[in-house]
């Protein structure tokens, strides 16, 4: 791009910003690490204290407490809405002399935020330095005005806006590192980048064409473009079984629908069950909670997701995603001799969410006493003593022998003995007489006393009444009168 020669500054004073792009073609490799994303706070009613500021993520050195510290001048900075410039990525620059991007903090609804800003001119001063004071200086350090916000960098068409804007919430490839907030050489990557962009057609950066035009070339910002310039969409839908529920252990198949390519989408799955890409999925790729699905265009890309449960209930998937926006950057500068920096706003946007549910049916609760082996029942319910029916309890009655009852019959001279005993009363009697054992009784008064004999075995006695006692085998006389 073409920038006017009242903002360019001298090739000496441009040396540090250079050397940041020494470091990140040697840098390494490394993860990406995205910003944070917050929601938004409540809005602060009153002006803050002085405080010490939190440090921009992934720095890797200990800044100075003057850098963090945020009082005086820079507290009226801060009070005003205005971001106050910190440290830069690396501790090779002096107070003076910042590497950039730059680490900065500003005020978002009664928040301190500290954010890395990248700088969209490569030959000026980044303006971030401070003086022994607290004051903002350049590089000369000559005292600065507040780092105030701006509606963007004037020299930049609205497609390299576009570019840029994707490059700070995108990972993105330099010869092999990834670029990002996480780490000083995914700085440098995403620092350089952004000047591939924003100073391609600078003289300066004639001998880093090579480098921008392997990882950011005409093709790939076209792509980048379409992707700013589409109507973004996320759809989830449940694709198998489109209505009832599943058995455990069976396969469910969600679709996923976007457009937002090469975009890190997070998606999750209910806990228990993992989650997998399938199906004819080979533009999609996932890596723990993160799908990458790629294409360009406005169209979208379906990609097939997999569910298994192996328990009974409801279970869903999330897709969550920041859809790409101009929008999401943050604009500042401290004046015409200053870099113009751009920072991914860690607040405003809203999340794109979709989610679809399933439900497995519940395991039978008869299933354990179906498969139970055998074996394991004598186990638990049978004693190691050998079994002995149980007999209900029954009250002990005493047994009484039973002895027949057999009556004492009085010995009669010249009677027949009876061949069988004869039944005789229950009754008790009060006394058993001594058996007669003489002649024939005769009547006290005077009667006459009879006695016969029957084939019943019953004995009838004239003029007496015969009385026998089982218990006592007692025979009782009673006189008859005639």
């Amino acid at each position: 791009m073409t920038v006017s020669g009242s903002r360019r500054r001298p090739l000496v004073l441009r040396l540090s910003l250079t050397a940041a792009i020494a470091v990140t073609v040697a840098g390494s490799s490394v993860a990406f690490a995205s910003p944070a994303v917050s929601a938004p706070m409540p809005v602060r009613t009153a002006a803050a204290p002085a405080f010490t500021a939190g440090l921009c993520e992934g720095t890797e050195y200990t800044p100075s407490e003057q850098m963090l510290d945020i009082s005086g001048i820079r507290l009226d900075h801060y009070n005003d809405g205005n971001i106050v410039p910190m440290y830069g990525t690396t501790d090779r620059g002096t107070s003076a002399a910042v590497d950039a991007p730059v680490c900065g903090v500003r005020d978002v609804d009664g928040i301190a935020k500290s954010e890395w800003m990248y700088c969209t001119d490569f030959d000026l001063d980044p303006c971030a330095g401070v003086d022994e004071n607290g004051l903002p200086v350049d590089k000369h350090n000559d005292e600065m005005g507040a780092t105030v916000p701006s509606s963007g960098n004037p020299d930049l068409s609205a497609d390299d806006l576009a570019v840029i804007s994707w490059l700070l919430q995108n990972p993105a490839k330099l010869d092999g590192a990834v670029s990002g907030n996480g780490s000083e050489d995914a700085r440098s990557a995403r620092q350089t980048l952004v000047w591939c962009v924003s100073d391609y057609d600078n003289p300066l950066m004639a001998d880093f064409k090579s480098l921008c035009d392997r990882n950011i070339g005409d093709d790939e910002r076209a792509r980048i473009v379409e992707i700013m310039n589409v109507t973004q969409t996320l759809d989830l839908v449940r694709k198998t079984p489109a209505t009832g529920t599943l058995k455990a252990g069976e396969t469910a198949v969600f679709t996923l629908n976007t457009n937002m390519y090469r975009k890190p989408i997070n998606v999750q799955s209910s806990a228990g069950t993992e989650l997998t890409v399938c199906g004819d999925n080979a533009k999609a790729t996932l890596s723990a909670n993160q799908l990458t699905v790629d294409g360009r265009g406005d169209a979208p890309t379906a990609v097939d997701l997999c569910l298994t449960a192996a328990d009974g209930g409801d279970y869903s998937v999330t897709a969550s995603v920041i859809p790409d926006s101009v929008e999401n950057l943050h604009w500042n500068t401290a004046g015409a001799q200053c870099q113009v920096f751009a920072s991914f706003d860690t607040v405003r946007p809203a999340l794109m969410n979709a989610s679809a549910s399933v439900g497995y049916a519940a395991v039978p609760t008869t299933t354990p006493a179906t498969t139970t082996p055998a074996t394991t029942t004598p186990a638990t319910t049978t004693p190691a003593t050998p079994v002995v029916p149980i007999v209900p309890i029954v009250p002990i009655v005493p047994i009484v022998p039973i002895v027949p009852i057999v009556p004492v019959v009085p010995v009669v001279p010249g009677a027949p003995v009876p061949s069988q005993p004869v039944a005789t009363p229950a009754a008790p009697a009060p006394s058993a007489p001594k058996p007669a054992t003489g002649p024939r009784p005769v009547a006290i008064d005077g009667g006459a006393a009879e006695q016969n004999s029957g084939r019943n075995i019953a004995v009838a006695v004239t003029g007496l009444g015969l009385v026998g006692m089982a218990a006592a085998g007692a025979v009782a006389l009673r006189r008859k009168r005639s």
